[in-house]
């Protein structure tokens, strides 16, 4: 868990460290992929990678709640 949380903090202070990030999600999104029709496939994976990115530059390292904050 903290590998991927350091990932994503230091995609975001450097974009080279993106790919990293990308790359730990291709096992996931190539399986899923097998999902779709083929003529399909190219072009979601192209789409789901900007997501990925796009998710990683948005997402705020600060406002991740502890766990005694999600205890109710």
């Amino acid at each position: 868990m903290n590998a991927l949380y350091d990932m994503v903090k230091e995609a975001q202070d450097d974009s080279l460290y993106e790919v990293n990030v990308v790359q730990s999600f291709e096992p996931k999104i190539k399986k899923s992929l097998r999902l779709t029709h083929q003529e399909n496939r190219e072009d979601l994976e192209q789409e789901l990678r900007i997501k990925v990115i796009g998710y990683v530059r948005s997402y705020s390292l600060e406002d991740v709640p502890g766990l005694f904050d999600l205890r109710k």
